[in-house]
């Protein structure tokens, strides 16, 4: 069965508690403006890296994730010389190599860091060790053959340490130089996930609570605070969205990635695809169950999805809904309540969509929710009773629409 050209969309209805989910510069929860009115706003970074930090995907991680430093020159050096305070010579002869390889030094005296993040699978580190410490001696004596061999191993892995779930989902940006030896190698990796800046689904404005801080030592004939300050919060009902590129995920996962003439060199197999659906089951799970850290301590907004749906389109376009909420929803009526306005809104919106633009390649879709009986308008087949039966349901290959 051919069974490429899948995409899978999560869209969910999620409303927090009065909160500072994700801060701007000055320390207000950030924003933006939509459909012509204020709305809160989490970066789609913030969301990526809730959900990263999250159950499944955590744990996925933990075994086989990657990490972003601009500290690689030290810890290789570390590694050779086994201690964490590595000489000076070793720094100076990985870093003649990385150099060498269009991978530059800061500039910073001080500071033996690259100028750009390199983002690697945890496989890498070890491998690069091995490399200066198989070739150490030749390299200390500066031999010209060793040193090029060494920097395209070098370049090999970097090129090769992108097999990371993290960085298959969420992408690796490492522009270097064509013309130094490094930048032969495509060391970009193209994102398999799309997130959108979660938005809420109706207009808000700034709130501010002035606290204070008792001092417990103050003399009892002094008055006042010990501290006192403001802190800006809202809150608000978000609709989240997210798209996985199941074709794209595979392929950064087992290095398919090379094209030619526009084409795909290598072909996809059916166990390609495994590895790819294991990442996409935990990816949905922990973006279900991830919560912004922000201000957590002073607001404690722990609030669950009220509703999710799942979709897998095979061809077709992958399409958001936020534009359910171009027009704010607002409660009219004393029993009106913002989160079950939300899911109506959601709801109608897709059947909308659906019977204009058709089914768009729709396989099969699931949704899960929170004592929204009443507001599914048409996607009564698709409930399941739990988020575990809907993400398995479209996982699943077959036709349910």
């Amino acid at each position: 069965m051919n069974n490429s050209g899948v995409k899978i969309e999560a869209h969910l209805i999620q409303n927090f508690a009065p909160s500072n989910l994700n801060r701007d510069d000055t320390g207000q929860p950030k924003s933006a403006t939509f459909g012509g009115f204020r709305r809160a706003r989490v970066s789609s970074q913030c969301s990526k890296r809730s959900t990263r930090r999250e159950g499944p995907m955590s744990e996925l991680l933990e075994k086989c994730g990657a990490f972003r430093t601009r500290q690689l020159i030290v810890e290789i050096a570390k590694g050779i010389d086994k201690k964490d305070k590595p000489d000076d010579k070793t720094i100076e002869v990985v870093t003649s190599v990385f150099e060498a390889g269009g991978l530059e030094k800061s500039s910073e005296a001080s500071k033996n860091t690259t100028t750009i993040l390199v983002f690697l699978d945890k496989e890498a580190l070890p491998k690069l060790v091995s490399v200066f410490r198989e070739n150490w001696e030749d390299l200390t004596k500066e031999n010209k053959k060793t040193e090029e061999a060494s920097r395209d191993r070098v370049g090999q892995i970097l090129f090769e340490a992108v097999k990371a779930p993290d960085i298959a989902l969420f992408g690796r940006m490492l522009e270097l130089k064509d013309s130094t030896p490094f930048g032969k190698y495509n060391m970009r990796v193209d994102a398999a996930c799309q997130v959108a800046h979660p938005l809420s689904t109706h207009k808000v404005d700034m709130e501010m609570d002035f606290y204070t801080a008792v001092d417990d030592l103050n003399p009892e004939k002094e008055s006042g605070a010990g501290m006192m300050g403001v802190v800006g919060f809202n809150s608000a009902c978000y609709y989240r969205y997210a798209l996985v590129d199941r074709d794209q995920l595979a392929r950064n996962l087992v290095r398919k990635t090379e094209r030619n003439n526009g084409q795909w060199v290598q072909n996809l197999t059916q166990e390609d695809y495994l590895g790819a659906d294991e990442v996409i089951k935990a990816f949905l799970e922990a973006m279900v169950y991830a919560i912004p850290t922000g201000k957590q301590n002073s607001f404690a907004a722990q609030n669950l999805p009220s509703f999710g749906l799942f979709v897998r389109r095979q061809e077709g376009v992958p399409i958001s809904l936020a534009n359910a909420f171009a027009k704010p929803v607002r409660p009219q009526k004393d029993d009106d309540d913002l989160v079950g306005l939300s899911v109506e809104a959601l709801t109608r919106h897709w059947g909308a969509l659906k019977e204009v633009y058709g089914e768009q390649g729709v396989k099969s879709m699931a949704c899960f929710h929170l004592q929204q009986e009443g507001r599914l308008n048409g996607l009564e087949d698709a409930n399941k009773k739990s988020v575990e039966e809907a993400i398995k349901a479209v996982l699943e290959v077959g036709v349910q629409s």
